[in-house]
């Protein structure tokens, strides 16, 4: 959450972990113009709150939607590293795409954007004819680009179907968080290591330190459904965010939206990390927390996943 400056308002500049989901996309897959304004709009927020180091790890999608989203945040912050004079350099990772689930689920993927497609045409009148195959007749990654840009608010609109069918499958949403886990838990060694060189040198941080890690949708609500926990105001805690189409949310998170993991000093993370929403409007009535062991059990899960796949492969 980019608010105030780093020693007036905002107190002590800290360390957080922003996780941002692309921005809104074409059906064929690119950004959208609007998906471009809002990537801009934020890196420009960066800046006028006086964030000091802002650099990406994106999601190695071939559409390169991940990629570029965090790539205009970062050159419209006008961020630059003080030893290069240049923009943080934008880094493409593993393991915060959909490939986590091939080769077993990927057709989870299939069936969802199928119900999200059937869906928006329904919304639009268009036609839901099939073929003997049945598909879908009309192909939304096929039409022109004019027509691309008129229907994708409404598949926007219409993923929450889609959504919720990935979302039913518990495998597929570990895969996910453990992807998203591993890439964070690397970003926490990274501020550490930063963090002590800063202080060696005497030098330490006049304004936040944020690394962003841009993902797709579904990879924040799997990490929240297996390491959120989620405090009421009153004191009651649930472990595990699982209705996020509810009121004590807010709804899924949008494309281009960011949250944070709030860590006042890498060294010593805490066992529950403090998230923040971007959206204001997100948890009115409660706070959310990012549960440290289940984050690093995560992330193992990960590198073990990766392991068994590369020896498979090598099997072959």
């Amino acid at each position: 959450m980019f608010e105030g400056t780093p020693n007036q308002e905002k107190g002590k500049p800290k360390f957080k972990l922003m996780i941002t989901r692309h921005a809104e996309r074409m059906p064929s897959g690119e950004l959208r113009p609007e998906g471009i304004e809002h990537s801009r709009a934020k890196g420009r927020k960066a800046k006028e709150a006086g964030v000091e180091v802002l650099k990406a790890y994106a999601s190695d999608h071939p559409s390169r939607r991940a990629y570029d989203t965090g790539d205009l945040i970062s050159a419209s912050s006008y961020i630059r590293s003080p030893l290069t004079g240049e923009q943080y350099r934008t880094r493409e990772v593993r393991g915060i795409q959909y490939d986590v689930l091939k080769p077993d689920l990927y057709y989870l993927l299939t069936e969802a954007k199928d119900l999200i497609e059937e869906a928006t045409l329904k919304e639009l009148g268009m036609s839901t004819e099939r073929d003997e195959r049945g598909k879908l007749k009309i192909d939304m990654e096929k039409l022109s680009n004019e027509e691309q840009q008129r229907i994708a608010p409404v598949r926007q609109r219409n993923q929450a179907v889609g959504f919720e069918h990935v979302l039913a499958n518990r495998e597929a949403v570990h895969r996910m968080a453990m992807g998203l886990a591993n890439q964070l838990t690397r970003r926490i060694k990274v501020l550490d290591r930063y963090a002590a060189v800063r202080k060696s040198d005497g030098n330490s941080p006049k304004g936040d330190v944020v690394p962003n890690t841009v993902s797709h949708g579904l990879f924040d609500e799997s990490l929240l459904m297996e390491a959120g926990i989620y405090v009421s105001n009153d004191g009651q805690e649930t472990k595990g965010i699982r209705d996020f189409t509810s009121p004590e949310f807010g709804g899924y998170i949008e494309p281009a939206e960011s949250l944070y993991l709030v860590i006042d000093d890498p060294s010593a993370v805490p066992e529950r990390i403090p998230v923040e929403f971007e959206n204001a409007a997100r948890v009115p009535n409660g706070k959310v927390y990012i549960d440290k062991d289940k984050l690093e059990t995560l992330a193992q899960d990960y590198q073990e996943w990766e392991r068994a796949r590369a020896a498979e492969e090598k099997a072959k």
